[in-house]
């Protein structure tokens, strides 16, 4: 009996040295699940609709660019143009190698479009970012599965152009991938959306793709996994990001 009492003491205490489950513990488990801390080291190219993509985290300042190949209305002439963007702020626009000077309103509007892009392309590494905001909610089940889930906000300092939209980040609380994500928007008229989120393997990295649903205006958030599983929301497309390199 006394070494049954000895053995509970001593699990108890291992257990009560264990690190606790915070929101930022979270994310770096899903991080190190996702594998992409490796992205500090392997610059990777991904297609999205008809932009080639490039994000590279090896360089300082890092760099994320954009770039199309269109045939020029008069001389018919291929142009290669590249939007490169200097730690999520600094836009550069090139031209068959040749800069070219943007509006400041233009610059702004194509930066956060690249932005944006790159953010979902990372999940869930975005939100070890200093700006992010997170807080650790009650779990959420979904489709069967416990989820641990996170409030994320930004703060307006270095959050981007739009700090007042609103997030929630379901990870799967076996295995801590990242398997639904949902947020309201005000640009634009604003919105609500919850996405789905499917692994897309590219060694070393488990990136994402989703089901992008869309929810009525002003929609609380934290009633979309149950729209969801009622099958009322909106199905508006699939974001797929297709990865050429790595």
């Amino acid at each position: 009996m006394k070494r049954l009492i000895t053995l509970g003491l001593l699990l108890a205490t291992l257990s009560s040295c264990e690190p606790q489950l915070t929101a930022d513990r979270i994310v770096k488990k899903s991080i190190a699940y996702h594998q992409l801390d490796k992205l500090y080291t392997t610059p990777i190219d991904f297609q999205f609709r008809d932009y080639l993509y490039h994000i590279n985290r090896t360089a300082d300042p890092y760099i994320y660019s954009r770039q199309i190949t269109f045939i020029d209305s008069i001389t018919y002439q291929p142009i290669v143009q590249i939007d490169s963007l200097f730690n999520s702020s600094n836009l550069r626009r090139y031209q068959n190698n040749l800069r070219l000077d943007l509006p400041q309103e233009a610059a702004s509007k194509f930066a956060n479009s690249i932005n944006s892009v790159a953010y979902f392309q990372q999940l869930p590494l975005p939100l070890t970012d200093p700006a992010a905001q997170l807080e650790l909610l009650p779990n959420t089940r979904i489709e069967g599965t416990d989820h641990y889930t996170l409030k994320v906000t930004f703060e307006a300092e270095n959050g981007g152009s739009d700090p007042e939209d609103t997030y929630r980040y379901y990870f799967n609380a076996k295995t801590f991938a990242l398997s639904y994500l949902s947020y309201d928007f005000h640009v634009n008229g604003g919105g609500v959306r919850f996405r789905k989120a499917f692994e897309n393997p590219q060694p070393p990295f488990i990136f994402l793709h989703y089901d992008n649903y869309k929810a009525p205006k002003d929609t609380p958030l934290d009633s979309l996994p149950q729209l969801f599983e009622r099958g009322v929301l909106e199905l508006v497309s699939r974001i797929e990001g297709r990865v050429l390199s790595s």
